[in-house]
């Protein structure tokens, strides 16, 4: 078994020279005056020569692993632990190809801290069954979900030392997120009008984060990346290098939206600071749990509301799905190329009015908190008729844009059908 940081910090000397194997001939050497170092024993015949590679702790673990990679790289795949080669994974191959690193980065780093055993078996004596029960004990702790992601991961990194050489199978090649944490369920949560009105008014330090969130619709991580620079009057552009689909996108910001970003200080590049999004997705299920909310809502369920309650205002689906950033289905997708900019400022506007008077008028009498699904009737305000330049575009304008009823049938219904999909899928 090769040691660990907490092992070597805790071996203590002996009255002679003691010698605590890593694998692989690598040896932490512990002095009887208490020093440490890393050394390689080699038997050549009836001799052993021992090669110093320094001092510990100036030399650390990795260190000396990488010293004796360079000495003998052979040797060193004899002794390349699962943690060795996720860090060494993540380096040659996450950091400049995937879009968003930090996201594995993190499933790596609380691996580590949670499963040290694991992380430090060597690679090569890597079994199915001690990754299978190492990520059902995830999902027990960081449920299913998060453990789906995590086998994912593992999965991607494995196939990767496959084509690398590192193995010449992966031990979890069968292995499935279904038999970890089940099935991906779709969520369809969609927020009452008391609990919109709830979280409006709750104090906190993401108050602000929060409505611009249930103003504009967006993605938490997207919003959370935006700069001063990204914003210019009533609108924010989102650089393709921060949305999940890698297209640039603009957002519409009303007279609302402007309110709470005038509340913001500019000292800082970002314009809701640093805090992330899992730190925020805490403190909402904190916040339900107060509220004696249930099922408790997330980040992305801001989001479906959003979406639901302009399908309720009566605005086209199209143009919701643009406001989303979706990708139109069928033969939009090929030839609409419209921007849709006045509809989506006038969508922008009349949720604005509409959530306004949500979270301005007073709480049911018995002052419950329902939860809703997005299938669910939601509590309408007073109605009000859609506008005509949301529902449609106007007939002979100049812009190559097409009115909702000039679309052919099979395109309406591709529009329409995208948009009740995404609706409870997104």
């Amino acid at each position: 078994m090769s040691l660990t940081d907490t092992q070597v910090r805790a071996l203590r000397p002996e009255s002679r020279d003691r010698y605590v194997g890593d694998g692989n001939n690598l040896y932490l050497r512990i002095r009887p005056s208490g020093h440490k170092s890393w050394v390689v024993r080699r038997r050549f015949g009836s001799r052993t020569v021992v090669t110093t590679l320094g001092r510990y702790p100036q030399l650390s673990l990795r260190g000396a692993r990488d010293k004796l990679a360079a000495l003998d790289p052979k040797a060193a795949l004899q002794t390349l632990t699962l943690g060795d080669f996720l860090r060494l994974w993540f380096a040659e191959d996450v950091r400049g190809r995937y879009r968003r690193p930090h996201h594995v980065q993190g499933y790596l780093d609380r691996l580590e801290a949670a499963e040290a055993v694991l992380w430090a078996t060597k690679l090569r004596d890597l079994e199915h069954v001690l990754v299978f029960q190492a990520l059902k004990r995830y999902a027990r702790s960081r449920g299913p979900i998060a453990a789906n992601r995590l086998t994912s991961i593992l999965k991607t990194a494995l196939r990767y030392a496959v084509h690398a050489g590192y193995l010449s199978t992966s031990p979890i090649a069968a292995l499935t997120t279904g038999i970890v944490g089940g099935p991906d369920r779709a969520r369809d949560r969609v927020l009452t009008d008391d609990e919109i009105r709830a979280l409006w008014n709750a104090d906190g330090p993401h108050q602000a984060l929060v409505r611009f969130l249930l103003i504009t619709g967006q993605r938490i991580g997207e919003t959370q990346l935006a700069t001063w620079g990204n914003l210019s009057g009533d609108r924010w552009t989102i650089p393709a290098e921060h949305t999940k689909n890698a297209r640039p996108h603009w957002v519409p910001l009303p007279d609302a939206a402007q309110a709470v970003l005038a509340t913001l200080p500019r000292a800082r590049q970002k314009v809701f600071g640093r805090t992330s999004s899992t730190t925020v997705q805490a403190w909402m299920k904190r916040w339900c749990e107060r509220e004696n909310i249930a099922p408790a809502f997330t980040p992305h369920d801001l989001r479906r509301t959003f979406t639901t309650r302009l399908n309720e205002l009566g605005i086209a689906p199209h143009v919701v799905e643009r406001m989303l950033n979706h990708q139109l289905q069928g033969v939009m997708a090929v030839y609409n190329r419209a921007e849709y900019a006045v509809e989506r400022h006038e969508a922008a506007r009349r949720w604005a009015s509409a959530l306004r008077e949500i979270t301005e008028r007073e709480p049911d009498v018995q002052g419950s908190l329902r939860s809703i699904s997005a299938d669910t009737p939601t509590r309408q305000t007073s109605p009000t008729a859609p506008s005509s330049s949301v529902l449609e575009s106007t007939p002979g304008r100049d812009d190559g844009q097409r009115s909702h009823s000039d679309f052919r049938p099979h395109e309406r219904a591709a529009a329409t059908g995208n948009h009740e999909a995404s609706t409870a899928r997104r």
